[in-house]
């Protein structure tokens, strides 16, 4: 256990501390900012600007791109410089692509959720209001994601349970884009893939008409409807949880296997 935390340490430091981290918030706030360029003008509350911008569909596209600049590439840049054989060596295989999983996983999803944050932060300072009126409430966001919550008249939870859901979406897509690069170690391919990749599973998703939790790209637009927060928040967690294990074990697999090939 020791040795995995002193490796996760190692891990965490070079992701936290990396330009792709600070890229991936940057790159956050500028989707969502220009996202609608006038959206929050025509707007009376903070609330309904981020709500209209997450929810105009092209924001959570470039999302899928910005959570893979954190540390997704990580494994092909590890590779490429032979920085992975004196961890080996000093610890083991299974704790060196453990370790790499959790820690593009975490900071892929906290360079996005921090960027959204910000604009968040900034779309509260620029508007007159951060709740809407309560006619506006109660005929349009009270049926829809967390609608429940503004009813309440509880903006902070409302904004939090969206960035839980932007945390989550961003680290699995992150754990994806490093998960190929053990199929095809190229950090250009750790960056687009994830991105092609969500077309294609949202296409099949339509072909086949899967419930929302067996779609993960719309169920990180939250465009559920008279449901509440809870489940929502619940349904979030199990299927991106879910997702993120089966990349964490792929990855592995495959990572031990083209180490062990030199």
């Amino acid at each position: 256990m020791k040795k995995f935390l002193a490796m996760l340490k190692t891990d965490f430091y070079r992701a936290f501390f990396s330009f792709g981290f600070l890229l991936g918030i940057i790159s956050t706030f500028v989707a969502f900012w220009f996202a609608v360029p006038d959206m929050m003008v025509r707007i009376s509350s903070a609330i309904a600007g981020f709500h209209n911008i997450y929810q105009a569909g092209n924001i959570n596209h470039l999302l899928i791109m910005t959570a893979t600049f954190a540390y997704s590439a990580s494994f092909c840049t590890d590779l490429q410089t032979r920085f992975t054989y004196p961890l080996i060596i000093r610890n083991n295989t299974a704790l060196y692509t453990f370790s790499k999983c959790v820690a593009t996983a975490v900071s892929g999803g906290l360079s996005v959720a921090i960027g959204a944050l910000l604009f968040i932060i900034c779309a509260c300072i620029k508007q007159p209001c951060i709740m809407p009126p309560a006619v506006e409430i109660d005929l349009e966001f009270s049926w829809q994601a967390f609608g429940d919550l503004l009813m309440a008249g509880q903006a902070g939870l409302f904004f939090l349970s969206y960035l839980y859901i932007i945390f989550l979406q961003a680290a699995f897509w992150a754990l994806l884009g490093l998960m190929i690069s053990a199929y095809q170690p190229n950090k250009y391919v750790a960056y687009i893939v994830p991105f092609i990749l969500s077309f294609m599973m949202n296409q099949i998703a339509n072909v086949f008409k899967l419930p929302i939790w067996l779609d993960p790209v719309k169920l990180s637009t939250v465009r559920i409807f008279t449901t509440p927060s809870s489940t929502i928040l619940l349904m979030a967690t199990a299927t991106f949880v879910s997702c993120m294990l089966v990349c964490t074990i792929l990855f592995i697999y495959k990572a031990k296997r083209r180490i062990s090939n030199g």
